[in-house]
């Protein structure tokens, strides 16, 4: 049986961790758990889609929604100039 591989679905899913991941960081009263629930997801998805696991495009748009930003933005990388941003946030 040949598998179909829709790279479509996967793409940006990387750049969607970081993003998820520095927002985390950012807002320290906001644990995995508390965003789960400010999404509309259960926690155990967010856990397992944090831990390389793929999703759907449907997560994603409920996980930039909770991040008041664009599923286009979500899946894209990040720039220089917020990386630096993120650094200042940071103290790094």
């Amino acid at each position: 049986m040949i598998e179909h591989q829709n790279k479509t679905n996967n793409e940006g899913q990387d750049w969607a961790r970081e993003r998820l991941r520095n927002y985390l960081d950012t807002h320290e009263n906001l644990n995995q758990q508390r965003f789960a629930y400010v999404a509309g997801v259960n926690p155990k998805t967010i856990g397992h889609f944090l831990n390389d696991g793929d999703t759907y495009p449907a997560l994603l748009r409920k996980i930039a929604r909770a991040m008041t930003t664009s599923y286009e933005k979500l899946i894209s990388p990040i720039s220089e100039e917020e990386y630096r941003e993120l650094q200042k946030v940071l103290g790094v």
